[in-house]
């Protein structure tokens, strides 16, 4: 037994890697073959903003166990004329957090506070001129789940700004770098074209504590500055 042991392992390994590529492929198969009616073919087309909980398809589940209690968290999707996006944290039959959006991007286990109690990251994010970008973080607190708060960093990076300067139409992005969380956000000059902001950016320096983030430091950034943060691994946002 102990000799076959590796092959037993590695098979089981690979039919779940197997099995993993056909689950992906029926959902790029499900978004190919099941088209939401267009208002031409005089179907009915389904509005997201108001469908039934029956009208999203679970295309992706995982479990989030912080400590000793299991959260299932359900990924699913709405084909209708827009298509929409949300993500169910699920404690027993509640639903204790959902996030709607046009796009999820991640949802991962973070450490942010290096004590083994793991965060749940939730990153989801919206179509359009703005490219808005949102993070949850979200933990456990007396038996029950919290999302962490965040200070208020978009008075302070108002003070930043020139008279001839904005920000334009661009939300904040977020970089996470193991433990280490910042924001940034790019600067216009009153006329830049929304493609092209020219005068760097504001980044915000948060440290993670028990259910909230504190603001450290908040600091503007020259242009250069400013692109080689955004090329940094672990960069969610705009561009």
């Amino acid at each position: 037994m102990s000799r076959n042991l590796p092959i037993v392992l590695f098979g089981i390994f690979a039919g779940f890697v197997a099995g993993w590529f056909v689950a992906h492929r029926r959902i790029q198969r499900a978004f190919i073959t099941a088209p939401a009616p267009s208002a031409d073919s005089g179907e009915a087309v389904l509005d997201c903003d108001h469908a039934r909980d029956d009208q999203w398809r679970s295309i992706w589940n995982t479990f989030y166990m912080p400590m000793k209690k299991a959260y299932l968290v359900e990924w699913q999707v709405c084909l209708g004329e827009i298509e929409g996006h949300r993500v169910r944290v699920i404690d027993g039959n509640v639903v204790s957090f959902q996030y709607r959006d046009d796009a999820v991007d991640r949802i991962e286990i973070a450490d942010l506070l290096g004590d083994h109690k793991p965060q749940l990251f939730i990153l989801t994010s919206s179509q359009g001129t703005a490219d808005a970008t949102t993070w949850h973080f979200l933990d456990e607190s007396n038996g029950k789940l919290r999302e962490w708060k965040e200070p208020n960093y978009d008075e302070p990076a108002k003070k930043l700004l020139r008279p001839d300067e904005d920000f334009c139409c661009k939300s904040w992005g977020l970089g996470l770098r193991g433990r280490e969380v910042s924001i940034a956000r790019p600067i216009y000059r009153k006329g830049d074209a929304n493609c092209c902001p020219s005068r760097g950016g504001v980044i915000v320096h948060l440290k993670p504590g028990p259910g909230a983030f504190n603001l450290t430091s908040i600091n503007r950034l020259s242009k250069s500055q400013y692109d080689g943060w955004l090329a940094r691994p672990n960069w969610y946002g705009w561009p």
